[in-house]
């Protein structure tokens, strides 16, 4: 596919600060596609630059690929043999891949469960819930946004002062890990629990096996910071066949944390995140190498979001096993819920 125009510049994302957004022409006709950021963003991922260095660049470069044909895995050599950050390579590369598979009728089979964020904590929400992510298991879009009411609805009725975290879950003021757990708990019974323990960025004294024995833990996100390899290779032994023990951190979409990740093996699950690996063709490549080793992939969103939604489309091309999204309160959140239905989840 011929590329036309590439154009660059910044939006504001869902945390008020600036990001970039590439509006590209293709034989396919025009796309836009943003870039998110992470608010915990981890050592191993690829590196950005300011959103006003990205534009710099991508003005720069656009006359390397400009008036050429590409597939998308030539695109991203390119890029990736390039002196642009992360940032600015993803969103070309994303508007390139937007490009591609939206001018084409596409019908999906196969969707992930999701991973609806109620309760947030740490970076994210109020500090004192030292778990930074409580979501619950969901099997539609549908349940998701009936069980996030019923749970709104729960807190309005016990007069619970609650902020907005940054995915848009709920966290309240004063609450601490075990006031939440026990409310998720009593408000929807045995239904599963997601959560993410953020171990590279809130030293916690948890003991999170004690979690797992008191509350329907389905998953464990980062129970470890990304260097405690020892911890991580006797948490796993303890739980592999009871729980998912995700790497995030850990992991970085790169495929060489991935194999130093199952060589031992530490993991059975790992959290997808374009903007750590920086291409769409190497994001899709860690989520190959990841299925083809037993690893169930999490595509996820970022911290500092926007609008758009072209991360849900990546996640049903890749058949991710699960997704995260966020919670129900923030409208660059409910975006990807709605892209969900569009594509043809209930």
């Amino acid at each position: 596919m011929i590329i036309e125009l590439i154009e660059p510049r910044k939006i504001i994302s869902s945390m008020g600060s600036d990001t970039v957004e590439v509006r590209m022409v293709t034989a396919a006709g025009e796309y836009t596609a943003s870039v998110p950021a992470g608010i915990s963003a981890g050592k191993y991922e690829v590196s950005k630059v300011s959103p006003e260095e990205a534009i710099v660049q991508i003005d720069e470069f656009k006359k390397e690929l400009t008036g050429k044909e590409f597939n998308q895995l030539g695109l991203d050599e390119i890029l990736n043999k390039s002196n642009l950050g992360g940032n600015a390579k993803l969103a070309v590369s994303a508007a390139f891949w937007k490009s591609e598979v939206r001018s084409k009728l596409r019908k999906y089979q196969k969707f992930p469960k999701l991973f609806t964020l109620m309760f947030e904590g740490g970076k994210h929400g109020n500090p004192e819930i030292t778990i930074q992510e409580i979501a619950v298991v969901e099997d539609t879009v549908n349940t998701a946004v009936i069980d996030f009411q019923v749970l709104k609805k729960y807190l309005e009725n016990q007069g619970t002062e609650t902020t907005v975290g940054a995915e848009g879950a709920f966290s309240p003021k004063d609450w601490d890990n075990e006031r939440v757990l026990q409310t998720i708990s009593d408000v929807f019974g045995e239904k599963k629990m997601a959560l993410d323990m953020a171990g590279s960025f809130i030293p916690d004294s948890l003991n999170i096996k004690e979690i797992i024995a008191k509350y329907p833990v389905f998953s464990v996100e980062d129970p470890f910071d990304d260097e405690s390899w020892n911890e991580w290779k006797t948490f796993y032994e303890d739980y592999k066949d009871k729980i998912l023990i995700v790497g995030d951190d850990l992991t970085a979409t790169n495929p060489i944390r991935l194999q130093m990740a199952t060589n031992p093996r530490v993991i059975n699950a790992m959290v997808i995140k374009p903007n750590q690996n920086g291409t769409i063709s190497g994001t899709i490549e860690t989520a190959k190498i990841a299925r083809e080793n037993g690893i169930a992939t999490v595509v996820s969103h970022r911290g500092e979001e926007t609008d758009d939604d072209w991360l849900v489309d990546l996640a049903l091309e890749i058949e991710a096993d699960y997704v995260k999204f966020g919670g129900l309160e923030r409208g660059e959140r409910v975006a990807k819920y709605n892209r969900l239905r569009e594509l043809g989840m209930t």
